[in-house]
């Protein structure tokens, strides 16, 4: 009677088009410690590469298979819902399943053989000397280092490097090694046992023999590899072959999970308790529903996500916690860790790969029951989720700019309902979407309207800078204001200025938000009206005092500040506009006795300078921080009793149907640093707009008046949440190429697109037209609902795709966009 063969199926990381999802037989070595989720060795053509498991079964192929190489980890690296979600993940955002796994596996996960070329015998001069200019270039970028062949045909017309390449294998110059990159060894405590059955006599070799031994002795506890592998030298592949015969397992050492610490739990409040009791039984009974949790700034949310957390930990479950920024997130780590201790894993893009693994690693060990990070942590290995939250769940650093262009918020969900689990959405200023999914029944709304301790709300004015820049201006022409001292001065009202100095005689704290960085914005030419440009983008170089540099905030493009005009030669250079580099000095001419920072990111580019600067604030060390968005959010300083915001208009200006929306949270976040402590906050708000309803809204801390007014243009002018928004982006480094592509993708789209279902707009060349010496043009795509949408923009994609790729044009869609820019 045949046996029966296990096969898998397996998607390829990386894999070309058409070989995404491929069925391999499980070798019987491996029949059952291979199961869905797993990162496993497969062979692709003549390489070997990553894939991970997504089902396995007897008869999934009629095909005679290959067999799986190797399995990389004793777990799962993704449980069931994570599969799903992937799924989702591809589907939704109109990627293969191997780019969705291949965006979101860290690049030490993705381990794929290669071959090189290496010199085996080097030539004699006489040789060297009948060399073509290609066999010199190969045999010279080969004695450097080895290469594949992929980079060597960049030396040259690909034929003629191939047959180089052959040549020279032939007369043995060079030899090829494959060789394998990425990372196999897991950071797991793990344990070899001998396996019942095994012949250990069939063993040969002295060193394996002794290896035997050792873990002989080891008994069924098993010898920690760690140990063996301090003990021999080259064990690990030693312990692999073992394993693969049948000989010995290797296991995940036992798990001792920390006791879960309840204490110091805060007592909730009324409303807190409320919210509390409305998710704990979604918690307790592996429901997913979806939460709002609308709360003003200081209303307690946090306390509200730990014993949530607790809950989910105490049932067996595991939590999720995703933050817009992990460096702007720190309060709500220090949280989680004080709370949770070691159970309480960070993982982000900044870590080490080595760090980031290592967090992976104990998420699927179980050592990590609690994952806290940016939006890439809702695909972290934590099986099981029980609660996932997202805190801050309007702000746009949730959506992925590049590559994979999805929303972790909207994943996020989707993943609660594979996990059956509640997902909790947290904001003082809910995004307009949110907010009318909650309205429409799909999301349960729950409010928290008072601060913590019943403490009052910072008071907020606004500052007409119609009339004050008159009164600033006189006064730098009188040479009477030290923050006035310039041809275009910062506007620092006197009303802003006597409140800083008021707070700093108090001993209050204050913080002054302004976001743009740098000196000034731009050098200009007197003379010839020239603005020095970058030369990579079309935007204006930025002035940084510092080191007297221009700098592009796009494509990091810097020069030292010339002298002279680089167009007329003349010397009319001065700077105009302000950043938080000439408000910081501005503010030190005003007050050299106050104790002065700024942090924005030319500061805190080295690591751990961030950190160094807010425990310099929350030590009282600082009188006045002055920074961009990263003083806004997430810090709870009680020590801060001013907040100011010195232009509240620089969002306002953006050609984007959400600039309103943004505005408002930012001033909010701003006005939500001040009073949280035991002494009253205020908040100034200068503007040249006073009477836009997002900033009178913002003064009022009125954001149901906000949304109510947002909701109403939002509906008029047909944009999201009343219809769905894609942008299909095209760039390219030929301006006439990228063109004729964007207007060939417009005019697929109008084709496909019904007379009512679909509004194609444009095309038209981006706001910003050229980044990074990549000329841009965009076309967006207005629908009431999803599926023809997504139908015209796949027979756009089909039929627009081969000639971008042709033209060496990058096209791109980018469902439910956020940026407009």
């Amino acid at each position: 009677m045949a046996t029966s063969v296990m096969q898998a199926n397996v998607v390829i990381v990386g894999a070309p088009s058409g070989m995404e999802r491929l069925t391999y037989e499980i070798p019987s070595a491996l029949v059952g410690h291979v199961e869905p989720g797993h990162r496993v060795l497969a062979p692709l053509r003549s390489r070997t590469m990553t894939g991970v498991v997504t089902e396995i079964g007897e008869r999934l192929s009629e095909e005679k298979l290959k067999p799986i190489i190797e399995l990389l980890e004793p777990r799962p690296l993704f449980d069931r819902a994570h599969l799903e979600l992937m799924d989702f993940l591809a589907t939704y955002y109109m990627v293969t399943i191997a780019d969705a796994y291949r965006g979101i596996i860290p690049g030490a996960a993705r381990v794929q053989s290669r071959t090189a070329y290496r010199i085996a015998r080097p030539p004699d001069a006489l040789a060297r000397a009948a060399f073509t200019p290609v066999e010199r270039a190969i045999i010279s970028a080969i004695g450097r280092r080895p290469m594949t062949a992929r980079q060597l045909e960049k030396l040259g017309p690909e034929n003629d490097v191939r047959a180089v390449i052959g040549r020279f294998l032939a007369d043995g110059l060079i030899e090829k090694r494959g060789s394998d990159r990425g990372r196999h060894r897991e950071s797991m405590a793990l344990i070899a046992t001998m396996k019942s059955g095994a012949d250990a006599a069939a063993v040969r070799g002295g060193r394996q023999r002794e290896l035997i031994e050792a873990i002989g002795l080891a008994g069924a506890s098993g010898a920690p590899v760690e140990a063996l592998k301090a003990k021999f030298a080259g064990v690990g592949a030693m312990l692999k072959s073992l394993a693969r015969r049948g000989i010995i397992e290797i296991r995940e050492a036992e798990n001792l999970q920390e006791p879960v610490a309840m204490a110091p739990a805060f007592d909730l409040t009324d409303e807190q308790r409320i919210a509390f009791d409305a998710i704990a039984p979604a918690v307790e009974s592996s429901r997913h529903e979806t939460f709002l949790l609308w709360g003003v700034t200081g209303s307690g949310k946090t306390e509200i996500y730990l014993q949530l957390a607790a809950r989910a930990l105490a049932a067996g479950r595991n939590a999720i916690v995703t933050v817009p920024e992990i460096a702007l997130a720190g309060e709500i780590v220090r949280a989680f860790r004080a709370r949770f201790g070691a159970l309480a894993g960070v993982a982000h893009s900044a870590q080490t790969i080595s760090e980031r693994w290592a967090n992976w690693m104990a998420a699927i060990g179980g050592r990590a029951r609690i994952m806290i990070g940016p939006r890439s942590v809702i695909f972290a290995p934590l099986h099981n989720a029980g609660l996932i939250v997202v805190d801050e769940e309007h702000d746009g650093s949730y959506k992925n700019e590049e590559g994979i262009r999805y929303h972790a918020r909207d994943l996020a969900v989707a993943l609660g309902g594979y996990a059956k689990c509640p997902v909790v959405l947290g904001s003082a200023t809910p995004s307009a979407e949110s907010y009318a999914n909650a309205r429409r029944g799909r999301y349960r709304l729950l409010h928290l309207s008072r601060r913590v301790n019943d403490r009052a709300m910072a008071s907020v004015e606004i500052v007409d800078l119609r009339r004050e820049i008159a009164e600033v201006r006189r006064a730098a022409v009188a040479g009477n204001g030290g923050a006035a001292g310039a041809a275009d001065p910062i506007p620092l009202s006197s009303t802003l200025i006597s409140a800083l100095k008021d707070n700093l005689a108090t001993g209050g704290q204050s913080l002054v938000f302004l976001n743009r960085r740098g000196f000034h914005n731009f050098l200009q030419c007197h003379s010839c009206g020239n603005v020095i440009a970058c030369p990579n983008c079309s935007v204006s170089m930025t002035f940084h005092m510092r080191d007297r540099s221009l700098r592009c905030h796009y494509c990091g493009h810097h020069a030292p500040a010339p002298d002279a005009c680089p167009e007329c030669r003349g010397f009319g250079l001065s700077g105009q506009g302000f950043g938080t580099e000439r408000l910081a000095d501005a503010l030190a001419a005003l007050m050299p006795a106050a104790r002065i920072e700024r942090m924005d990111s030319d500061t805190s580019a080295r690591r751990g300078e961030r950190e160094r600067i807010l425990a310099m604030l929350r030590a009282g060390d600082i009188d006045i921080l002055a920074g961009t968005q990263m003083i806004a959010k997430g810090f709870d300083f009680p020590g801060v009793t001013l907040a100011a915001v010195v232009l509240a208009d620089l969002a306002l200006n953006l050609p984007d149907f959400r600039s309103a929306e943004r505005t408002f949270q930012l001033l909010t976040q701003v006005a939500g640093r001040a009073g949280r402590g035991d002494r009253p906050g205020r908040v100034i708000i200068q503007t040249y707009a006073p009477n836009h309803y997002s900033i009178r809204a913002a003064r009022d801390q009125d954001y149901a008046r906000f949304i109510r007014r947002e909701l109403q243009l939002r509906r008029e002018m047909e944009y999201p949440p009343f219809a769905r928004l894609a942008m299909v982006r095209i760039e390219g480094e030929e301006p006439r190429a990228v063109g004729r592509i964007a207007q060939a993708a417009a005019s697929a789209l109008i084709r496909a697109a019904g007379p009512d279902d679909v509004r194609v707009l444009g095309p038209a060349p981006a706001p910003i037209e050229r980044i990074k010496r990549r000329h841009r043009w965009q076309v967006m795509v207005k629908s009431r609902a999803l599926k023809p949408m997504r139908a015209a923009l796949s027979a756009m994609r089909a039929d627009t795709g081969p000639l971008a790729s042709s033209e060496q044009v990058y096209l791109m869609v980018d469902i439910d966009p956020v940026r407009m820019l």
